[in-house]
């Protein structure tokens, strides 16, 4: 468009300046021959020229005083009629005649040499002067025209050159912004030649440099997911920015409660104002928290507050229990260790001379002696449980014969404490691959719990059945006194107890349970239990009819 622009002005400029030329040198030309005219009429003193001069000079009119002479009488009478009409004053102008053709006038006054009005007129025909004038403006144009396409192709081709790589690196960023990071090739040695190099060499980076910041996200995306701590960050307006999925998680169940959660929003707000990092212990669902909250600055700019959540209820329960087994341990071990001391301290000190009264505290002395060694057993059997010192010889065996010994050594106890010991197994043989001694200890256990849990006249019940799903299904039932819901979640716990107040005769260690639950499992089994208070309790145990080894 520049270059056309141009080329026309410069054209409009050529064709005014040709056309000004050729009109001020044919008036040159008028202005020389109207002096050579002067100088021939004043020489002769007289405007009375021979028909031959005026017949060798063309284009020429003498006037005076209202009459003219030419050669060309029409032309010269349209061109003094044209004069007259316009009033033209000047020495040279330009008229048309009636067929409109151009002739440039020239005037010259020599009334101040005669007595009348005289002046001497030349003239010239304008034609070849247009035509000269078009035909050179045709060249122009033509040549404009030449040179508007030469320089429009050249023009497209600078800008294919440059508008294509450019359209390239455009297509090429939108990608990159896609996250496509392709390579442009360098066609050119110019300075789009050199952005391109640069925008490669940014291209190259800025993947190098996302693939390391992916490579990071998904390292620490893969930590902080492998972490059993819960990993939350907020802003200083205290809202979610980044979470873990533990982290997701107990920020959820910290939404449940209203009030909590806005308490803990404005912890979040006042910490991430100072800089002193805020432990916090949390119970939350029967679940001991450790909030460790710390704020995040950079640059003396407030960002957020990092907060770190652990569950410590495990090392809280063990805690409990380090103290509840030192507690019971003591307490289980004392009893008995009182007992022992006084009935030996009464029959050393012949307080008791009596022969029945010393074979009764005999008999006590040995019964806490069992006691305490039963405990110690129990311990020792832990103790080896949660060192994995304890070994399994599981293979197939009979069921029935461990069912048939379990009632004939507990027929006197049933006998003793008015009970009866039903067994409901199914006509063929029950085998399946089991540890005879441990199963043996398992439902010695859940036997003796029975007896010391139902009343006289109560009923203890095995219910044994196959399952479709692979499984032998074991039933202990009693209809003794029952176990409360609440805790009946606790009986498979260490040195758990139910009411000693609801027991009949000797109260356990609250070992057994413990002990039974680690067998079943070992078992590749589960043991449940469900009571109804006053009602009685269920233990069901179900073990694999095909275990793999």
């Amino acid at each position: 468009m520049i270059v056309t622009t141009v080329l026309i002005i410069f054209s409009l400029i050529l064709s005014f300046y040709f056309r000004n030329y050729a009109l001020s040198t044919t008036e040159d030309q008028l202005e020389t021959e109207l002096t050579r005219i002067e100088n021939v009429v004043l020489s002769n003193h007289t405007l009375d020229l021979n028909d031959a001069y005026l017949a060798a000079e063309e284009n020429l009119i003498i006037y005076s005083d209202g009459t003219f002479i030419a050669g060309d009488n029409e032309i010269a009478e349209e061109i003094y009629n044209e004069m007259i009409s316009e009033n033209l004053a000047s020495s040279t102008f330009i008229v048309n005649d009636i067929n409109e053709r151009e002739f440039m006038v020239k005037v010259s006054d020599l009334s101040e040499y005669f007595e009348s009005d005289t002046a001497i007129i030349k003239y010239d025909n304008l034609d070849r002067v247009n035509q000269s004038y078009m035909t050179v403006l045709i060249i122009l144009i033509i040549s404009a025209a030449v040179l508007f396409l030469i320089t429009t192709f050249f023009a497209f081709f600078l800008i294919s050159r440059i508008t294509k790589p450019l359209i390239a690196l455009k297509n090429a960023s939108f990608k990159t912004a896609g996250g496509k990071y392709n390579q442009l090739k360098v066609t050119s040695r110019d300075e789009i030649g050199e952005l391109t190099l640069a925008f490669n060499k940014m291209n190259d980076n800025i993947k190098n440099t996302i693939s390391e910041l992916t490579h990071e996200k998904n390292l620490r995306e893969t930590v902080f997911s492998s972490l059993s701590n819960g990993i939350i960050y907020f802003n200083t307006s205290a809202e979610l920015v980044y979470s873990n999925d533990k982290g997701r998680w107990y920020f959820e169940q910290f939404q449940q409660n209203e009030e909590a959660f806005g308490q803990f929003k404005d912890m979040l707000k006042d910490i991430s104002k100072t800089d002193e990092p805020h432990l916090e212990s949390l119970d939350m669902n029967d679940q001991h928290l450790q909030v460790a909250m710390s704020p995040v600055k950079s640059s003396e700019e407030e960002n957020g507050v990092t907060v770190l959540i652990r569950d410590i209820t495990d090392e809280y329960n063990t805690e409990k229990m380090r103290t509840d087994f030192i507690s019971s341990v003591s307490h289980e071990l004392k009893t008995p260790m009182v007992m022992l001391s006084g009935y030996s301290e009464a029959l050393l000190d012949d307080i008791v001379t009596e022969p029945d009264e010393v074979k009764e505290m005999v008999s006590i002395i040995k019964d806490e002696s069992d006691r305490m060694n039963k405990l110690v057993n129990e311990l020792l059997i832990i103790a080896r449980m949660d060192s994995d010192e304890v070994l399994y010889d599981i293979t197939p065996q009979d069921f029935n014969i461990l069912l048939e010994e379990l009632q004939q050594r507990f027929s006197f106890e049933m006998r003793d404490n008015e009970l009866t010991l039903e067994i409901n197994i199914p006509a063929d043989t029950v085998v399946f691959p089991f540890d005879y001694d441990k199963l043996n200890q398992v439902f010695t256990n859940l036997i003796d719990n029975a007896i010391r849990y139902t009343k006289a006249g109560g009923v203890i019940t095995i219910n044994v059945s196959r399952e479709d799903d692979g499984y032998i299904t074991v039933e202990v039932k009693d209809t003794g006194t029952g176990i409360k819901r609440e805790n009946l979640k606790h009986i498979f716990e260490r040195f758990y107890k139910a009411d000693e107040a609801r027991t009949r005769g000797k109260h356990g260690t609250g070992l057994g349970l413990y002990i039974v639950s680690n067998i079943i499992t070992n078992h590749d089994g589960t043991i449940t239990a469900d009571s109804l208070v006053g009602e009685g309790t269920t233990f069901t145990i179900k073990l694999p009819e095909n275990r793999k080894e």
